[in-house]
């Protein structure tokens, strides 16, 4: 959502997170916070630059953190680009290693936060509403950092004072969820307008949806439930219909099952550059298709994602054209935008997201009739016949699936949401990163001349720390084993 802001608040931005020596915490402004944050004017340019910082952290990360280390993305046959990814050799220096532009957003966060309350001169809903806004952007930034990286420094106040260190070591991953991401959250639901429905801010639903997915990392399946049941009362999502799936990912704002979209207008914000990753008409993408889903879409033709989410006329499997409308040329080809031109509407939380989740949760409690129900509420959508309880042998069947990623939820998810920072984020969730990936990086290996070593050390699960980040912060380490 980046918006015309004042003059005043882009020099306050662009001093806060235009420094190349932002790492984890921003240098102070030069504008002063007396001289802003004094309307309602304030507030909402204060929050665009919120979004604004989502949208950069997004920009070219949002495949390398969600779908790029996982069985849903592999090399490209001709470019290196995403190798080391694809057989998890990453290093310090590797695309995607650098948290940057996450503690430029919670800066942006902090400040909001902490003035919004402040300003005499604003409708009390409406300052409330930006608040839960700024908040909820804050826990969403840390729930991404915990979950790419483990512990990382948190800050929870603007950094205004030039005599205050200005670099953190660690704090662990397991209180911040506690002490920051969960009460940032609950408070941020309770301050929420429960009216306001703007796909691309984050409302009451994505707050919601936000606790379901947190409580669901955390294995806390009954606050999972109650916040799925809170999102599901809000009786303002439903599932796109079958025929116009594509909507979700083109027209947001024309789909009932998207609860929070992130905007993007390359008029104003520039080309959004995932689309150099997975498919742009100016360049070949860093990724391909995993031949495994490559093989399954291609040959389900019943299964309607497929054709609407990845082109199968590219010889080398690396144009995803998930997120663009269809445009054909004469031949039946996808034209695609170049890369200045793109606009990639990412869906960060959509109800299918929230039944499969539901599903989930259903599972792992015991109630498998019910799960059940929500798997094949989202699996028929997709113009698939319905699942039967007898297809499953069991809770286990149910959710890793029989065969093992076969059918079932997680591999039902990995099919509706191919390339929406979902698959990387499952397997994490539920304790099956190696167990899926290390056989695939074996034959990656393999197929690339090395030799097969496998996913390696279990401490790959995390990212590891970029190293301009640790050279200009000597209270930081090298996440181990790199």
């Amino acid at each position: 959502m980046k918006k015309i802001l004042s003059v005043t608040f882009l020099t306050l931005m662009i001093t806060i997170s235009g420094c190349k020596k932002l790492l984890d915490q921003p240098p102070k402004s030069q504008l002063g916070s007396d001289k802003f944050w004094k309307n309602a004017d304030d507030a909402k340019a204060g929050v665009a630059g919120i979004y604004d910082g989502v949208q950069n952290m997004f920009n070219s990360q949002f495949i390398y953190w969600g779908d790029g280390r996982s069985d849903n993305l592999t090399f490209h046959p001709t470019y290196n680009d995403a190798l080391p990814l694809a057989i998890n050799v990453l290093t310090p220096n590797t695309n995607g290693a650098d948290w940057t532009l996450l503690y430029t957003t919670i800066s942006r966060a902090n400040f909001a936060i902490k003035y919004i309350p402040t300003i005499p001169v604003i409708d009390p809903a409406l300052s409330k509403d930006y608040q839960a806004q700024a908040l909820g952007i804050r826990a969403y930034c840390y729930f991404w950092l915990i979950r790419l990286w483990g512990n990382v420094p948190l800050w929870t106040e603007p950094y205004e004072d030039l005599s205050t260190d200005p670099y953190k070591g660690v704090t662990p991953a397991a209180d911040i969820m506690k002490n920051e991401i969960l009460p940032d959250l609950l408070k941020a639901y309770d301050l929420s307008d429960k009216t306001a429905s703007v796909v691309w801010n984050l409302n009451s639903g994505g707050i919601a949806a936000m606790l379901m997915d947190v409580y669901m990392y955390n294995h806390d399946y009954t606050n999972a439930l109650l916040w799925c049941d809170n999102l599901l009362a809000l009786k303002r999502y439903s599932l796109e219909p079958t025929a116009t799936w594509k909507n979700i990912f083109t027209s947001p704002t024309n789909s009932k099952e998207d609860i929070w979209s992130l905007n993007w207008d390359f008029t104003v914000d520039g080309g959004n550059k995932t689309s150099q990753e997975i498919g742009a008409g100016d360049t070949n993408s860093d990724f391909a298709v995993d031949p495994a889903l490559w093989t399954y879409f291609t040959t389900t033709a019943a299964d309607i994602r497929g054709a609407q989410s990845i082109d199968f006329k590219v010889n080398n499997h690396d144009k995803i054209l998930k997120y663009y409308a269809p445009n054909l040329d004469k031949n039946g080809n996808q034209i695609y935008p170049t890369s200045p031109q793109a606009n990639l509407l990412f869906p960060l939380y959509r109800l299918a997201d929230i039944y499969l989740l539901r599903a989930e949760a259903l599972n792992r409690t015991g109630d498998l009739a019910n799960a059940l129900i929500y798997l094949n509420m989202v699996h028929t959508r997709a113009g698939l016949p319905a699942y039967k309880a007898s297809d499953f042998n069991n809770a286990d069947a149910m959710l890793f699936g029989n065969p093992v990623n076969g059918n079932g939820i997680l591999r039902e998810r990995q099919l509706e949401f191919f390339c929406e920072a979902k698959r990387w984020f499952d397997l994490q969730r539920n304790g099956i990163i190696v167990s899926t990936m290390d056989p695939l990086i074996k034959a990656r290996q393999t197929q690339k001349g090395f030799p097969p070593t496998g996913f390696g050390d279990i401490r790959k699960i995390f990212w590891p720390i970029n190293q301009n980040v640790l050279n200009a912060n000597t209270k930081l380490t090298q996440n181990p084993p790199y």
